[in-house]
């Protein structure tokens, strides 16, 4: 239950889990005219050159002056099996002063941001009520927006401890490579916003000249190693439910219980997948689709020959990034507990205080073969399954 508009906003924001299409992202932004450069009107980093093309990725290495440019891997994805880690790869890394980090993220970056708060601060909100809205009457959810200065890039790239320093979601950046030079010695904790719950990891540096414990070449196989780990675990977690577990409901139907994205390694393996993906039932029974994916939301959307809704609505402004709204048709429940084949129905965004909570039934009454999705991992029900988070339900007579 959504007790309050202001518990909504706490809830969400403690979650700070979002996702969005990078293709849809991009074609929006482009289609707005709001490159990376266009947020550097809200003092953000621009991160290109007068020409608008990206600077080119940094060289790994000692330079000229004696500093050197490291690399630490942001997140990591095994697509063939739909499977995301959500952590800094290596967690620990020990540098020079002057040194710099080159955050990498990857060929197939995932919602993310490399975010250094300064020292005794929390970082900021991912979303946070529209301070522009009208206020929501009473029992009415508020208007949530995508905070700017998570989502775009805020402070630059050198980081002493004293400001805020934010990549914004790498899908803002259109490519731009983000990295950090530490000026003073010091230990940094630094974090993703969007996955804060799980995806945190350290800087430390040393004075400049100090003899360095490990070498690139060993910060990288000690990724590997730890960006297996999670991947086995989500593996684990998957092999867990394949079977939708079936019970006796009312009235002779049964309730057949799918699980609704899984996690392991303490919710840094993240199975976004619906467990079984296809299931058969009989007109009358029942769905239960159970959260168990820690700290990522998940719906369960079937669209019923209706459009897809967008999840977060665009706003563009006179100058800066767009307005990034949070749709509350994807956010919160809609439709009813029975489902014919016709009409929007929506689980809600799932999870731990989230608004569609834990558990979502849905009955049908009507034989067919319905697609579904999850609004957050998946494009629509029409995306194959086994390569987006879709699921199918074949009813018979």
């Amino acid at each position: 239950m959504i007790d309050s508009r202001a518990a909504l906003a706490a809830r969400i924001a403690r979650a700070q889990v979002r996702r969005m299409d990078r293709r849809d992202v991009l074609r929006r932004m482009g289609g707005l005219g709001l490159a990376v450069a266009g947020a550097a009107t809200l003092g953000r980093s621009a991160h290109a050159h007068q020409d608008g093309t990206p600077p080119a990725t940094p060289t790994l290495g000692e330079r000229p002056d004696g500093t050197r440019v490291w690399r630490v891997i942001v997140g990591g994805m095994a697509m063939e099996e739909l499977l995301e880690a959500q952590a800094f790869f290596p967690g620990e890394i020990t540098i020079n002063a002057g040194d710099t980090i080159f955050f990498d993220f990857g060929q197939m970056p995932g919602f993310h941001t490399v975010t250094f708060p300064a020292v005794g601060e929390e970082p900021p909100a991912f979303q946070m009520p529209d301070p522009a809205a009208t206020p929501a009457a009473a029992g009415e959810p508020p208007t949530l927006v995508y905070n700017p200065e998570a989502a775009f890039p805020v402070g630059g790239e050198t980081y002493d401890g004293t400001a805020l320093v934010n990549s914004g979601v790498v899908f803002f950046r259109e490519g731009a490579p983000f990295s950090v030079t530490f000026p003073e010695p010091g230990e940094y904790e630094y974090l993703c916003i969007p996955h804060a719950a799980v995806m945190r990891a350290r800087v430390i540096v040393q004075e400049a000249g100090s003899e360095l414990p490990m070498e690139q070449a060993d910060y990288d196989a000690l990724a590997e190693e730890q960006l297996a780990a999670i991947l086995d675990a989500g593996r684990a977690a998957a092999e867990e439910y394949t079977e939708a577990a079936a019970t006796p409901g009312a009235d002779g139907a049964t309730v057949h219980e799918v699980t609704n994205g899984a996690a392991g390694a303490d919710g840094q393996a993240q199975v976004l997948r619906f467990l079984p993906e296809e299931v058969t039932i009989k007109a009358g029974d029942t769905v239960r689709w159970v959260h168990r994916s820690a700290h990522e939301p998940h719906t369960v959307t079937f669209l019923g020959g209706e459009e897809a809704p967008e999840d977060v609505i665009f706003e563009p402004q006179p100058a800066g990034p767009p307005r990034l709204v949070q749709n509350n048709m994807t956010l919160f429940p809609q439709g009813g507990d029975v489902y014919n084949g016709e009409g929007f129905t929506n689980s809600g965004f799932m999870g731990e205080e989230m608004p569609g909570g834990t558990e979502y039934e849905l009955t049908f009454d009507t034989p067919g073969e319905y697609g579904y999705y999850c609004i957050l991992h998946a494009g629509g029900p029409e995306d194959p399954i086994g390569q987006a988070m879709v699921g199918r339900i074949t009813v018979t007579e």
